[in-house]
């Protein structure tokens, strides 16, 4: 199993968290005052960036 430390050397990992503390502040605070479309087109960024962030990983966790 993975270290702490490990998966923080991991950009997916990191750009998970990123979007966890986004989710958070902006269900508890309203921190981004965006529509629906808006919503869907960052959903949509959030979903290629994730593709993107697997597709130049080469090692697993336990190898960082």
């Amino acid at each position: 199993m993975p270290t702490l430390k490990q998966l923080l050397k991991s950009r997916t990992v990191l750009f998970a968290v990123a979007i966890a503390i986004l989710s958070v502040l902006q269900g508890f605070i309203f921190m981004l005052p965006i529509g629906p479309h808006w919503q869907a087109l960052v959903g949509c960024v959030i979903a290629i960036s994730v593709v993107l962030l697997r597709a130049v990983t080469n090692q697993p966790l336990s190898n960082k």
